[in-house]
């Protein structure tokens, strides 16, 4: 298949972009994904925590706060 030459959209793609093939600029940008996933999994687990030790601090209120009625109704 040839491309015509005369396409306004086919000279743009070649004044801006490299169609040759890069191994070098290939293996940077998988490098470049594998740390932006990375990134974004580590935030994710991070978030996940977060939230338990969010759940975890709530029951541990609730149960102070439990005992401490307990206390303060014995005292009376």
């Amino acid at each position: 298949m040839v491309l015509p030459s005369n396409d306004p959209n086919i000279r743009y793609i070649e004044k801006h972009f490299n169609v040759q093939r890069d191994e070098d600029i290939i293996d940077k940008l998988r490098t470049q994904v594998d740390v932006y996933e990375d990134s974004v999994y580590h935030y994710h687990k991070m978030v996940e925590i977060a939230s338990y030790k969010d759940s975890i601090a709530r029951q541990l209120i609730d149960e102070s706060n439990r005992i401490k009625m307990q206390v303060n109704r014995k005292k009376k």
